[in-house]
């Protein structure tokens, strides 16, 4: 009777001891980051049948279970991934938001140079007005350079930044895969799930989730993990970098691409490529950068091509015929890295400026084409004209079937614009024909109208467009700080819920941690009185 006693009462001092470590353990790790709760699993042990009568035999530790939900904290992580896409957007694009509002910026510049152009028109034939209106044509075309270096600029940054999080990611996609050896090996051996690792691989999958969108699957105790594009990047210890490469499109541009356990390269599809940090850069870069640079190299564009067009058909204070005030750019071709000829089409401007689009286009030579080629726009995806895109194409006979290239007509619009040289203030062609004579000034007032023609676009201003601008960049970053506030709550409660399931509660713990004493205290009593009777009985016996 009492060695059932003792090992009853032993049983009970054995399941005290490991549900004070298991609480200690948990007021440890009360700030560690990633800790999941555990607690003990405690069940009957198998009683015994003596003459007629069953009888407990104490208590069995059925193992020490960590309190984790799946479904919260893929919730959270789904949260947080989102959450960092709007944060990383956010930061950027504020920047823009703050450039492109600033009262010294281009719009003032250019509503200088107008209206010097208007002073001139009244007084066509004053030395000091023309240079007056050639440094505001100066100051114009510096803060047009200026803020396309500072775009330049972000997007040098930008691409920086992806590089950073796509080596954070690779660095966190092998300490899952390591894991998952590890968690499979140790539970073989022991029979019992590694709670430490476990928990050290689901904040791997946190802090990846943060980095860039994902999906987690469970297959026998194993984690696969697969990117929002589709592809995986951990299945079991199988691990598949990312890295940052030149498009094959357009080489001139960075992207994420995919390595292969084959070793092969995958370009990943930018605009599936959503969530984290990595999600919100590449919708920065595509979504709000680009658009910008390409807007404002439309503007200076059409500012200068239109300004020259008339400065070219005038005259000059010498009678001599006009040049060009502005420098002009050209359409600019990049060839696809995988083209197979050696080829180049050929691209220039009609004279239709209305029609120059902010869009780049995708050029793929197609033989069964009237025109030898097919043409896209990048940014809707939709075919278009050459002509419809105020550009002339010509594409080379011989040229191979497939090969593609990328066409930007825009290219540096804005970062190239200066005063020419050769400009001189006599140089200003403020009359249109010859008879008007020095006072004359039809062409310096037709000059001075361009700021209010509809040439963007055929419907815009460029006053008007590049207010458009600022408000588009403004509109949507407050529609960002919006979403990101909302995200940030979202968060909060997900965070919250998880905690309520799996975070150390301190009260709750000093509650357990005194039932457990309790229980061992009592334990212990009870293999005193055990021993004490086991003595007695020897001592009748005697």
């Amino acid at each position: 009777m009492s060695g059932s006693l003792m090992g009853t009462a032993l049983s009970g001092l054995r399941a005290a001891q490991i549900g004070l470590s298991t609480t200690s353990n948990n007021i440890a790790n009360v700030e560690t980051k990633g800790y999941n709760r555990q607690i003990i699993g405690l069940s009957e042990s198998g009683g015994t049948s003596a003459s007629g009568l069953f009888a407990g035999s104490g208590v069995s530790v059925t193992g020490v279970q960590r309190q984790y939900e799946q479904y919260l904290s893929t919730q959270l992580n789904d949260a947080n991934s989102e959450l960092g896409a709007s944060k990383s957007h956010l930061a950027q694009i504020s920047q823009i938001d703050n450039l492109l509002a600033d009262d010294g910026g281009i719009n003032k510049q250019m509503q200088s140079f107008f209206a010097g152009m208007q002073t001139l028109a009244d007084n066509p034939a004053n030395t000091s007005t023309r240079q007056a209106l050639l440094g505001d044509a100066q100051s114009m075309t510096a803060q047009f350079r200026a803020t396309d270096s500072y775009l330049k600029n972000m997007s040098n940054n930008t691409v920086a930044q992806m590089g950073g999080v796509v080596d954070e990611i690779n660095s966190y996609s092998k300490q899952i895969a390591t894991l998952n050896v590890q968690i499979t090996q140790t539970q073989a051996k022991t029979g019992t799930p590694p709670n430490d690792m476990l928990d050290q691989r689901d904040l791997a999958v946190a802090k990846l989730s943060e980095l860039t969108g994902i999906s987690v699957v469970n297959q026998d105790g194993q984690y696969t993990v697969s990117l929002s594009t589709g592809q995986s990047l951990v299945s079991g210890k199988q691990v598949q970098k990312l890295e940052m490469v030149d498009a094959e499109d357009d080489p001139t541009r960075r992207a994420v691409a995919l390595r292969a356990s084959d070793g092969s390269l995958f370009e990943l599809d930018e605009s599936k490529l959503t969530g984290g940090t990595l999600g919100g850069l590449t919708q920065f870069r595509s979504q709000s950068l680009e658009p910008t640079q390409l807007r404002l190299d439309q503007i200076a564009h059409t500012l200068a091509t239109s300004v020259n067009e008339l400065q070219t058909g005038g005259f000059d204070l010498d009678g001599d015929a006009g040049k060009a005030l502005f420098t002009a750019g050209t359409p600019a071709v990049v060839a696809s890295s995988a083209n197979i000829g050696n080829g180049m089409p050929t691209v220039s401007f009609t004279d239709d400026i209305s029609r120059v689009a902010a869009s780049n286009y995708k050029l793929t030579v197609n033989s069964n084409e009237a025109s030898g080629y097919s043409l896209t726009r990048l940014d809707s995806g939709q075919a278009v004209n050459a002509a419809d895109a105020g550009l002339d194409v010509t594409v080379p006979a011989g040229m191979t079937n497939g090969d593609s290239f990328v066409i930007k007509p825009l290219a540096n619009a804005a970062g190239q614009l200066s005063v020419s040289s050769e400009m001189t203030p006599e140089g200003i062609a403020a009359r249109g024909s010859l008879s008007e004579g020095v006072r004359g000034n039809s062409n310096a007032l037709a000059m001075a109208n361009v700021q209010n023609q509809n040439l963007i676009n055929g419907s815009t201003s460029l006053n008007t467009a590049y207010a458009s601008l600022v408000s588009d960049v403004g509109n949507k970053t407050a529609t960002l700080k919006s979403s990101n506030a909302a995200q940030t709550q979202i968060s909060q409660e997900l965070k919250s819920a998880q905690q309520s399931v799996s975070g150390v509660n301190i009260d709750e713990e000093a509650a357990n941690m005194l039932k457990y004493q309790q229980l061992y205290s009592a334990s212990a009593q009870m293999i005193r009185a055990s021993s004490e009777m086991f003595d007695a009985l020897i001592g009748i016996m005697r």
